[in-house]
């Protein structure tokens, strides 16, 4: 009878704290140039964001 695996504490611990483990083994699943394909395309649309935030911030304060 084979025994069930042993799961790191480590990772358990990750998990217990909300870590979405999964998703984690899903990226890394991803080839690296991939990765940075997603990482570049979410960095853009944060940086529109920020971009959109300045712009708002100043016509608010009218030094726009």
């Amino acid at each position: 009878m084979e025994s069930p695996p042993t799961v790191d504490p480590a990772i358990e611990a990750a998990r217990n704290a909300g870590f979405d483990i999964d998703l984690i083994d899903t990226n890394l699943a991803l080839p690296v140039e991939e990765r940075w394909r997603q990482h570049n395309m979410a960095l853009e649309i944060l940086l529109k964001f920020e971009r959109a935030r300045v712009e708002r911030d100043a016509r608010l304060s009218g030094t726009a």
